[in-house]
């Protein structure tokens, strides 16, 4: 009888934790699709009691939700205070309207507080931060264009990937390692920023403290990255390698460093850089603030080639495996027939397919010597047109 009692006792046990697990799985309290645009996260959204649908930029880069002053009128905001806010190069004054509700389809962040700006450099109608990451389980499915929100207990990660143990202070932080040559190496602190359009940028009292544009860096062009109005020249180029936290290297990886001028020089953001949706949208993530972690899960687009340079334009692979010009990166005074956002089809006769599956036909064109020529074939609105370019 002894023996049967035991052999219940353990039943029972058993029973009881099944149950458990079974109550405890995490609820799923939103799932809604996604748009992508030039590369961004862009999410559909309501305020209070507006019926006008707005889309805004999903940034874990800001604390927050911010609109533009003109857009914030229009919708009756309440100013509740002002203060002082650091952004990309600089600090800037800003007011801030409190309780307000935020819907995503029937899902309601309530009792958010909205910063708003004289003028946002978006494309969207503002940005929404991590006002969702800090009170919800947070998971983009690139592969899919889902978004999804779980409660924080009983969440389980799919199977695979990497959990990545980051710091919060209304942002995301990961330990990071930049190599701009392969001697050395500079350890920092980078933010995971969903609303940057680059792969990487060192801050400038990194840039400056580590000397990394003397230090055997070979900048492709000169540009400026532009926070809220403040504008602050930089240079891009390739890092020997760059890792975070336990992940693999990645080599030869696109990297951009602010320099010097203006307010970037007085500037202490408490970070050494952000990584940037180039790099992030590599891989499927979840947020878990209470773990304070962000597991990474590699999709569909993770072993595309990076971007690189030609002539007069800066090209990479989206989301869906096209080869398409993400940015202008010299200004001349000729006009310049392709336009950021056109769909590259060949290069000297070798197709962008091409160009994805065998990385050798890549390296052929970006090291074709000074004065060549090369035809390039793409879209332009639908309309397919052809040049004949000297590099």
């Amino acid at each position: 009888m002894q023996i049967k009692y035991k052999l219940y006792s353990i039943l029972t046990l058993l029973i009881l934790i099944a149950n458990q697990q079974l109550w405890a799985q995490s609820k799923l309290r939103l799932k809604i699709p996604f748009e992508m645009k030039n590369g961004s996260i862009i999410l559909s959204v309501k305020i209070n009691q507006s019926q006008k649908p707005l889309k805004l930029l999903f940034d874990t880069g800001a604390d927050g939700m911010a609109l533009s002053e003109a857009l914030a009128d229009s919708l009756g905001l309440k100013i509740s205070r002002k203060q002082s806010t650091s952004v990309v190069g600089g600090n800037m004054e800003i007011s801030i309207s409190t309780g307000n509700d935020v819907h995503l389809d029937s899902f309601v962040l309530k009792n958010q507080s909205i910063a708003i700006f004289k003028k946002l450099d978006q494309e969207t109608d503002g940005i929404i931060g991590n006002s969702m990451t800090s009170s919800f389980i947070t998971k983009i499915d690139f592969d899919n264009k889902i978004l999804s929100l779980y409660d924080f207990d009983g969440y389980q990660y799919e199977k695979g990937g990497t959990a990545v143990p980051v710091n919060f202070s209304g942002v995301y932080s990961i330990p990071g390692s930049v190599n701009i040559s392969a001697e050395k190496t500079n350890e920092g602190h980078f933010i995971f920023d969903t609303g940057a359009s680059y792969y990487l940028i060192c801050f400038r009292p990194f840039v400056k403290q580590n000397r990394l544009l003397v230090n055997g860096f070979k900048p492709e062009y000169q540009g400026s990255t532009t926070s809220m109005g403040i504008s602050t020249p930089t240079f891009s180029g390739q890092a020997a390698s760059f890792s975070f936290n336990a992940m693999p290297k990645i080599k030869a990886m696109p990297i951009t460093l602010m320099a010097g001028g203006g307010q970037s020089e007085s500037w202490t953001p408490g970070f050494d850089g952000s990584i940037g949706m180039r790099l992030i949208s590599r891989y499927n993530f979840t947020i878990n603030r209470k773990k304070n972690e962000i597991h990474l899960m590699p999709n569909s687009s993770f072993k595309n080639p990076l971007d690189f340079t030609l002539n007069n334009y800066l090209l990479g692979f989206n989301e869906t495996g096209k080869l398409v010009v993400q940015g202008i990166i010299r200004v001349l005074t000729e006009t310049l027939p392709i336009k950021k956002g056109d769909e590259i089809e060949k290069i000297n006769g070798i197709s962008s397919q091409e160009i994805l599956k065998e990385p050798l036909k890549r390296d052929k064109i970006i090291r074709l010597p000074a004065g060549s020529n090369f035809n390039i074939e793409y879209n332009q609105d639908g309309k397919k047109q052809i040049i004949l370019k000297k590099a």
